[in-house]
């Protein structure tokens, strides 16, 4: 009906013609509408023929119209109702069946509701008594054994009627599974006539709206020249009102049926998640009851050697620009001088021995933290201290002097706590951190107090509920330590910190620390006390777009000669994002002694700026489309050696084209007055030393020179060639500009199916006009490459790994008679992994290394280290070698190696040679 009414008036408003028509022409985009509506006899055009579609539309033209439209209107709804009387009956049958089988599905969700309420009564009953066990564990330290056996007893019975209700849980929520399916498949029968139902809607309320029409039109005389109500039609609208009305409470029935249904399914739902997160109790409990987590290690290790201990990491490239990572015997890297920084000379892995001669039968490790989490209620502790974790560092050694009970040594093992801390958080309900054990770290500012992994305590208490407009927190700290071990504490450091944000962007700090020394007699405080009191403020402030930070402190150290320092520096950085073309702008004002440390009570602490300088720095940044400049400015004092330091330099880049960048610098240096070299090798230009040792500070080495180079990144998203990287690059260095610097290097990551490459090449050359022992002239030329396949899909899934490197370098033009001399380095190594050895999880590696040097670093067999072949090249090393081959199995989380080594660290010592033999296991858990 609605698709013929369309039609009809869009024939009407489109006025078009029709082929019978001779003023309009046969391809007329209205032909179509003119057609069917001349061929129902709605329009028969003009007396001479025409259709005349440009001339207006009057009234009398539209009421013609309009009679015969209803016309053709009423003999097509007399066909239509015929055919709505049959699809009734349809329809009414299959919403009765559709009533059924809802009311079947209700019938059985009913039956599966009750099954799970009563599965719910078992549940509540098994979580009472696991709740009531979980909290007895808690007591298990002090108990009587019988009583725990009683407890493991219903511990286990317990597990019994959890797994039975698992059981009762899994039959009920297959069950409920069942129901929801059948819910979802009504549901789904439900949607599919509801785009009938839908359409019925349509129906009913087209023919009441035309009913409603039609019995106006009878009600009043008929229009002149309008059609009158066709006979028989009241009659069979009446007839029809009834079963339209039938249907309407019919559906609205049903659609409250649907959203009952829904609801029970949803509840069905809540109570499988409820039977859910049961079984996740009970398999944490079962797993874990005590949330135990960390980690076991076991290593043996046994060796042989003949000489002098030697490092084998170096086989495998570890100190050049391709390496296979490390051995599997690698002591690894070191920090010996405990800067916490094992990047340096000696402290390398590449620096460390690694096959000593020592064995080591067996060495176990147990780092367990365990977490309780609200494992206490308030019936089993009143005062409800009911959340902690705590973390134990547990060794097992090798007893060494260890009287038993018997009074003899103890030949055996023992475990020994190397660590423990235990951490409260929150106590109650109250914002309050408390950490204790034997090794505790806490820092309260860059300058004032610190505590590095030391026994003691630290409190923290947050923002109570009357001071939240502060939002204050107050942090206590306290150590102490028996410095001569005669069993007293002799040794107190304390300290407290306050800070408060009253408003965004704005904070504000204050620090209290005190320290005492030979403090454990209390009648002799004069006499023997040596007293240290510090304290500070510290504060920043967020406006705009400006960012400024400051701290100021003043420590005293009392004795026979009270001494003072103080501390302070202020920060500014702006928010170059807010301003036009700059990058970067920030300036600072620092003043920090030398030898702080003692005065501040740190330990540990990461300063902002280095100790032993005063003085400013301005930095800034601008971008210029594609030219990027920073420019800096530092001038600062220091006192030991006495100097002071100014540096300024502008570093520019531009981005050009294809991945192409042109770089440039110029910087200058200068120590009291006179330009030098740097700052790390204060050198004036007449090669006088101007000071007697570097005064660098922090990463600020500064330097005189300027340069400019050529690079290409291969990783930019327009690079020329993907994966290459390009440099060139000239500088002339120095306080008087002698030295000349050229540096050309390339590098690759190549990928060629399953196989990749990392090539890379480099030469430089540096070459001083002037002639003295700090003039050395050198040239340098490096190649080599990576290599690694994926696993391959055969037998074992094997890979391959190699990598190789070669690099001469030859100095000359020493100076005071040093001689010339060449250094050289030749490593190749490869090694094969089968990724699935024998069986799942297993893994076999093996792997041949070689390296031969000439004039590289200087053997240092004593102690820790093996050699410096990370430093620089030493004449008269001579020749030097270590070559061998190791194989490691792993399954899972156990290793299994044995390696063959030779070394020769040149000299007049006896080459070495070396056997290793060891087996690692570690699990986290």
């Amino acid at each position: 009906m609605k698709k013929l009414l369309i039609t009809l008036l869009a024939a009407l408003i489109a006025s078009g013609a029709y082929a019978q028509f001779p003023d309009i022409p046969d391809n007329h985009w209205a032909a179509d509408a003119v057609a069917e509506i001349t061929e129902l006899g709605i329009i028969i055009g003009f007396p001479d023929g025409t259709f005349r579609g440009n001339e207006a539309f009057t009234r009398y033209q539209s009421a013609l119209v309009v009679s015969r439209l209803l016309d053709v209107i009423n003999e097509d709804l007399d066909a239509r109702m015929a055919l709505s009387e049959e699809d009734q009956a349809s329809l009414r049958n299959a919403l009765q069946e559709l009533a059924s089988d809802v009311a079947a599905q209700g019938v059985r969700l009913s039956s599966v509701e009750s099954s799970v309420a009563s599965l719910s009564d078992d549940v509540s009953g098994n979580t009472s008594r696991l709740d009531e066990l979980e909290s007895m564990l808690g007591d298990l330290g002090d108990t009587d054994p019988d009583v725990v056996r009683d407890l493991l007893n219903q511990l286990a019975s317990q597990r019994v009627a959890v797994d039975t209700a698992q059981a009762q849980a899994e039959a009920a929520e297959a069950l409920a599974n069942d129901a929801s399916d059948a819910a979802n498949a009504a549901a789904a029968r439900a949607r599919q006539n509801a785009d009938a139902i839908s359409a019925l809607n349509s129906v009913v309320q087209g023919l009441g709206d035309r009913i409603s029409s039609l019995e106006q039109a009878a009600g009043r005389p008929a229009a002149p020249g309008a059609p009158g109500v066709p006979a028989g039609l009241t009659d069979r609208v009446s007839r029809n009102e009834a079963d339209i009305a039938n249907i309407r409470e019919f559906v609205i029935l049903l659609r409250r049926d649907q959203v009952a249904l829904r609801d029970r399914v949803s509840a069905l739902e809540a109570e499988t998640a409820r039977i859910d997160s049961l079984e996740e109790r009970v398999t944490a409990l079962e797993e874990n009851p005590l949330g135990l987590s960390g980690s076991i290690s076991v290593d043996y290790r046994v060796e042989r050697i003949i000489g002098e201990a030697f490092d084998v990491d170096r086989a495998y490239g570890l100190n050049n620009d391709r390496d296979m990572g490390a051995s599997v015997f690698s002591s690894g890297a070191v920090d010996v001088d405990g800067d916490d920084n094992t990047d340096e000379v000696g402290e390398r892995a590449q620096d460390r021995a690694d096959i000593t001669g020592e064995d080591q039968p067996v060495e176990a490790t147990l780092d367990l933290s365990a977490d309780f989490g609200n494992l206490f209620d308030a019936a089993g502790s009143p005062s409800a201290l009911n959340q902690f974790s705590a973390a134990v560092s547990i060794d097992l050694k090798k007893a060494v002097g260890l009287t038993g009970t018997d009074g003899n040594l103890f030949d055996g093992y023992v475990f020994h706590v190397d660590e423990f801390t235990v951490t409260f958080d929150p106590i109650g309900g109250d914002p309050l951190t408390f950490t204790y054990g034997e090794e505790v770290s806490v820092e309260f500012t860059p300058y004032v107090f610190g505590l590095d992994e030391q026994p003691g305590f630290v409190v923290s208490i947050g923002t109570p509920d009357f001071l939240a407009f502060l939002d204050p927190t107050l942090t206590a700290a306290h150590t102490g330590q028996d410095t001569d071990t005669d069993g007293e504490l002799d040794f107190f450091k304390s300290g407290v910190r306050l800070t408060m944000s009253p408003f965004e962007g704005f904070t504000l700090g204050a620090s209290y620390a005190q320290a005492a020394e030979n403090a454990e007699d209390k009648d002799d405080v004069l006499n023997n006390n040596v007293d240290t009191t510090v304290y500070g403020v510290d504060g920043s402030v967020s406006l705009s777009i400006f960012d400024l930070g400051f701290e100021y402190a003043t420590g005293t150290i009392e004795g026979a000669t009270p001494a003072t320092k103080n501390v302070l520096f202020v920060e500014l950085d702006v928010d170059a994002t807010a301003l036009p073309l700059l990058n970067e702008l920030s300036a600072n004002y620092r003043d920090v002694p030398g030898a702080w440390g003692p005065y501040g009570l740190v330990d540990g602490n990461d300063p902002t700026y280095d100790y032993d300088q005063a003085g400013f720095m301005v930095a800034a940044g601008l971008g210029l489309f594609i030219l990027d400049v920073d420019a800096y400015f530092d001038s600062y004092r220091t006192g030991s050696p006495s100097a002071t330091v100014s540096a300024f330099g502008v570093d520019v880049s531009a981005d050009l084209f294809a991945g192409f960048a042109l770089t440039g610098f110029y910087h200058q240096a200068s120590v009291n007055g006179s330009a030098v070299d740097s700052t790390a090798s204060p050198v004036d230009a007449s090669e006088a030393m101007v000071v007697g040792a570097s005064v660098e500070r922090d990463d600020n080495g500064y330097d005189t020179g300027f340069g400019v180079g050529l690079v290409h990144d291969g990783a930019g998203e327009n690079a020329l060639i993907s994966g290459l990287n390009l440099e060139v690059a000239y500088s002339q260095l120095e306080a008087d500009f002698s030295r000349s610097e050229l540096l050309a290097a390339a590098d690759m990551d190549l990928s060629i199916t399953i196989l990749n490459l990392t090539p890379y090449v480099s030469y430089e050359t540096s070459t001083d006009s002037d002639v003295d022992v700090t003039s050395v002239d050198s040239t340098e030329m490096k190649v080599g490459t990576g290599l690694s396949t994926a696993p391959l899909g055969v037998f074992f899934s094997p890979s391959l790994e190699a990598a190789v490197n070669y690099r001469t370098a030859s100095y000359s033009d020493a100076g005071s008679g040093a001689a010339d001399f060449t250094a050289t380095e030749m490593q190749w190594s490869v090694g094969l992994v089968l990724n699935e050895f024998l069986f799942d999880n297993s893994s076999l590696t093996a792997k041949y290394g070689s390296w031969n040097g000439t004039n590289v670093g200087a053997g240092d067999l004593g102690g820790e280290g093996a050699t410096d072949i990370s430093g620089s090249d030493t004449a008269g090393t001579g020749d030097q070698s270590v070559s061998g081959y190791e194989l490691a199995w792993t399954y899972f989380d156990l290793e299994v190696a044995y390696g063959v080594y030779v070394a020769d660290e040149g000299g007049a010592a006896d080459p070495s040679s070396g056997q290793v033999f060891s087996i690692a296991y570690a699990v986290d858990f």
